[in-house]
């Protein structure tokens, strides 16, 4: 028996909203793979933004402590005895000095100081050569002596001593006979020669505690002062004999997670992790000079 009109159209009808209804669910089934997708996505662009804002941040942490560093070794010893005995008999007088072994030298306690003894080149240059064998001798400079940063007749103060680059002794100032001449005295036999530039002998100590790294300026006696957040270990040494200085520092990323995110140690570094630097991005930084003087 034929369908009537009217039912074959409701039943064609029911047909095409069932037909819709599952190209809905097809398009829904879509629309969640694609978001779960795009949400991954998301996440996983979101984390290695992290990253690499954490990897930036731990480099520029190591930069800026291999920048702090740079000049004082480069210049270390500079008009200094390198031997250990030389140099300690030159500043025999200067108590905390007198006592390091050379120009660079490693203290090793329960923390690691790197301690340098440099030059700080002037502008002032010897009038004349002068043979200092013993005694006091006043030497004249072409031009005037920094303001402020020399003061005489204090063995215990480092603005008291200078050093001259072609000279291997450094010179007690006794005094500043005025704004182009000093009156100096050498622990032995020492020769200044004509040109030769005054330098200023400074020292400092440094060192990484509690996620900072330290810098004493010795000349000022200001003490330790953090230059550096986010460093979480440092390791110095030096090899006398290729003049080397290398430094390996360890440098925090920006951010502290609340889990451990760092398992091993990142190379060139060496020692075990602390609880609290696996809850950081590290990076192990390594830097080498060699002293030219």
């Amino acid at each position: 028996m034929p369908t009537p009109r009217h039912l074959r159209g409701f039943r064609e009808m029911e047909k095409g909203r069932a037909f819709t209804l599952t190209e809905l669910l097809i398009v829904a089934v879509i629309v969640a793979i694609i978001g779960g997708a795009g949400i991954s996505l998301t996440y996983a662009f979101l984390q290695h933004e992290e990253r690499v804002e954490d990897m930036t941040t731990a480099s520029q942490r190591g930069e800026m402590v291999f920048s702090i560093l740079e000049k004082p070794i480069l210049h270390a010893g500079l008009g200094m005895p390198d031997e250990v005995a030389d140099f300690q008999s030159a500043f025999s007088s200067r108590p905390e000095i007198a006592y390091w072994d050379g120009p660079v030298s490693v203290s090793v306690n329960s923390i690691e100081h790197l301690r340098v003894v440099y030059a700080v080149a002037t502008s002032c240059a010897a009038a004349s050569s002068y043979d200092i064998a013993s005694g006091d001798v006043e030497v004249s400079f072409e031009g005037e002596l920094p303001q402020g940063q020399i003061s005489g007749g204090n063995r215990g103060e480092l603005k008291s001593w200078v050093a001259f680059p072609a000279s291997e002794l450094p010179f007690f100032v006794r005094s500043v006979v005025g704004s182009r001449t000093l009156e100096l005295s050498a622990s032995g036999h020492a020769f200044i020669a004509k040109y030769d530039r005054l330098c200023l002998v400074r020292a400092l100590k440094a060192y990484a505690d509690s996620g900072f790294f330290y810098v004493e300026d010795v000349t000022s006696g200001s003490g330790a002062q953090p230059v550096v957040e986010g460093i979480a270990g440092a390791r110095f040494s030096y090899d006398s004999a290729k003049r080397l200085v290398t430094v390996t520092i360890l440098c925090r990323g920006a951010k502290r997670y609340d889990r451990a995110v760092t398992v091993s140690p990142p190379p060139p570094w060496e020692d075990a992790l602390s609880s609290e630097d696996r809850h950081y991005r590290l990076i192990a930084m390594r830097r080498v000079w060699r002293i030219r003087n």
